[in-house]
C-alpha cells in the first residue's frame, strides 16, 4: 500500500510540474509574440486612389491600404472601417492626412495605412 501511495504522490507531482511546465511556456510565447510594437506615425501626402486600393508616398517609403480602412469623416466621426469619403477612385487627391506603420516580417518591412483623417488639413482635433 506505501508504494501504491508512492506511485500517486508522485504522479500528481509531475502532473503538477507538467501544468507548471505548460504555463511557463505559453507565457514565454506570449513574451515573444508580444514583444514587437507597431508605432503609428502622422503623415500629410498626396494620395494615388485606385479602384480599391489608395497609396501615399513620404520620403520615399509607400504607404498603402486595400478595400477598407479606419477613417475620420470631415464632420470629425470616426469610422472604424470602409472607404474614406475624401479618397474618390480613380483620382489624386493632394493633402490627405494619415496615420501609417511599417509591419516588418523577417527583414522586408510593407507600408500600411492604418487610418485616413479626412477633415481638412489644419482643423484636425
Amino acid at each position: 500500500m506505501l508504494k501504491a501511495l508512492g506511485l500517486s504522490e508522485l504522479k500528481g507531482r509531475g502532473a503538477v510540474v507538467g501544468v507548471l511546465l505548460l504555463l511557463v511556456a505559453y507565457g514565454a510565447g506570449y513574451l515573444v509574440r508580444n514583444t514587437g510594437r507597431i508605432d503609428l506615425v502622422i503623415y500629410t501626402s498626396r494620395a494615388v486612389v485606385g479602384a480599391d486600393q489608395a497609396t501615399f508616398e513620404v520620403g520615399g517609403t509607400s504607404y498603402s491600404f486595400e478595400t477598407s480602412v479606419a477613417w475620420t469623416d470631415r464632420s470629425g466621426t470616426e469610422w472604424s472601417s470602409g472607404w474614406p469619403d475624401c479618397l474618390p477612385k480613380l483620382q489624386t487627391v493632394e493633402l490627405v492626412r494619415f496615420g501609417a506603420a511599417t509591419v516588418w516580417h523577417d527583414n522586408v518591412g510593407f507600408g500600411r495605412v492604418l487610418w485616413v483623417d479626412c477633415r481638412p488639413v489644419g482643423m484636425e482635433g
